[in-house]
């Protein structure tokens, strides 16, 4: 028997916000196979409104997954809030007790293509996570993170802009959208 049994597992406890795209092949998965999640408990699984999930993604929850709203996500990512131990050296890890850590994935952030989110990952709003990235840990808001472990290889502050700086400069056509920082927005 495979695990889980289907590409949604326990579906009262996850919400999908309004105009998502979710692909093919995509598993949302909350608890274990002997678990039970009360008709009504709080969403384990949250995507917040906006959101793309590539082809082929993992969502493997027993604790808590945000997706707050805008966030972009490439084929083939996964994501986990627990994980087995490992402490006892007799039991087969397979059999020893789960630890959870939740996962957030700040808004308007994009994971590229093969990410590893794994628990206790707390991702602030419009950051970039390279492709084959494993990332755990707190990340803060406008980051690029790369690497296995991920970490920060550029950081956008309001202080110092890009740093390290852009090497080439980003043109933006006519006609296509701009952001617009937070305190000019309530003008």
């Amino acid at each position: 028997m495979a695990f889980p049994p289907g590409d949604c597992t326990n579906a009262h406890a996850i919400h999908i916000g309004a105009n998502c795209f979710i692909g093919a092949g995509v598993t949302l998965a909350v608890g274990m196979p002997t678990e039970v999640y009360a008709a009504e408990c709080d969403p384990v699984i949250e995507i917040g409104d906006r959101t793309t999930i590539g082809k082929d993604c993992w969502f493997v929850a027993r604790h808590s997954i945000v997706l707050e709203d805008d966030v972009t996500i490439a084929p083939n990512v996964y994501f986990t809030d627990h994980n087995h131990t490992y402490a006892d050296p007799w039991l087969p890890v397979g059999q020893q007790i789960l630890q959870g850590h939740p996962v957030r994935v700040g808004a308007g952030t994009w994971i590229a293509t093969n990410v590893v989110i794994l628990p206790g990952t707390n991702i602030g709003r419009n950051c970039t996570i390279a492709a084959g990235a494993v990332v755990r840990g707190d990340i803060p808001d406008h980051s690029v993170v790369a690497g296995i472990p991920g970490r920060v290889i550029r950081r956008w502050t309001k202080a110092d802009g890009w740093v390290p700086p852009i090497a080439n400069e980003v043109v933006v056509i006519e006609g296509w959208p701009v952001g617009v920082p937070p305190e000019e927005a309530d003008e």
